[in-house]
């Protein structure tokens, strides 16, 4: 290899070994919690996976009027025209 190429070789290296030293990203903070999560929680209750009983939750019509609801708080709601009061005395 000539210099030139070492030089570059080098440099292409260290570059490279830089991106090791960014911080984590918010989405890397959370990396784990789910794994974290589900060990507590076998430790709490380790048969949890032997139950037959259905986990409660809604009736199934529930649901979708739940996100119905839910979807209309976005959109924007008309305003009334106001009204003006003209008195006369």
């Amino acid at each position: 290899m000539t210099r030139k190429q070492m030089m570059a070789l080098m440099t292409l290296a260290a570059l490279l070994s830089l991106g090791g030293c960014c911080p984590p990203s918010a989405l890397e903070a959370d990396y784990g919690r789910s794994v974290t999560n589900n060990l507590a929680q076998q430790v709490v209750n380790p048969t949890a996976g032997q139950e037959t009983a259905p986990a409660a939750g809604l009736v199934p019509g529930a649901g979708p009027n739940l996100y119905g609801k839910y979807e209309k708080t976005f959109k924007a709601e008309e305003k009334a025209a106001a009204v003006q009061l003209i008195t006369t005395k």
